[in-house]
């Protein structure tokens, strides 16, 4: 006869596995909706390839996304992104990817790509970002989002700039890899916007991959166009 208290742990394990088939499947079709959309608006395929089928609601973090309207707006940044933060489980190997176009640890040696064009010269006195460099591809400004380890806060309403930004630190161990990247004007609507001129032939472009810390046990899986 099966006891009760095994009854009962049967049955969490079954909660549990619906409860995260359900939960999971939802940030999943998040992804999908995001990817329609994104798609509709640009003619480059497989940027979405190396996000995950299946997540499970135990590992995820957040998602973060941009979709443009169909329509071009001047007074907003037309580009598009996805990121999906994950906390990696127990194999974390297996986030790590066999073949890629690129890599490199996130320095600020890195051609970095911060689609907020017009304002990344107030917040960067360095200059340290849309800049192209030599034999790199374009990686996210990942100072932008959260890693629970601290920020900056720029505030330059004082000096007669509408900005105020966190500048978050990112964990020193950060690798990112670049699955797919390349320049050119991909989007379905023909639009004119300033671009840093140090940006070059990657005034428009796209770019996707992924970024892992075991420092912080996290995986970051990203798309971005602009």
């Amino acid at each position: 006869m099966i006891s009760r208290f095994l009854i009962i742990v049967l049955l969490s394990i079954l909660f549990s596995s619906c409860l995260d088939s359900i939960i999971g499947g939802r940030y999943v079709k998040s992804i999908k909706i995001a990817q329609r959309g994104i798609e509709e608006c640009y003619q480059i395929d497989g940027l979405f390839n190396q996000f995950p089928k299946s997540i499970s609601y135990k590992s995820f973090i957040r998602i973060k996304s941009c979709i443009p309207a169909k329509t071009f707006d001047p007074e907003s940044v037309y580009s598009a992104y996805l990121l999906l933060f994950l906390e990696m489980e127990e194999d974390y190997e297996e986030f790590y990817p066999d073949t890629f176009l690129y890599k490199t640890k996130y320095d600020r040696l890195n051609f970095i790509l911060d689609d907020s064009f017009s304002y990344y010269q107030y917040t960067d006195t360095l200059k340290t970002r849309n800049v192209v460099q030599p034999d790199a591809y374009p990686i996210p400004y990942f100072e932008r989002h959260d890693f629970g380890l601290g920020f900056e806060r720029i505030d330059l309403r004082g000096s007669g700039v509408t900005l105020v930004r966190d500048r978050h630190n990112v964990p020193e161990d950060l690798e990112v890899f670049v699955f797919k990247a390349g320049y050119g004007n991909f989007w379905e609507i023909e639009f004119e916007q300033d671009r840093p001129d140090t940006l070059g032939n990657w005034k428009n472009g796209y770019s996707s991959g992924i970024a892992i810390s075991k420092e912080l046990n996290m995986a970051i899986y990203w798309m971005m166009a602009w």
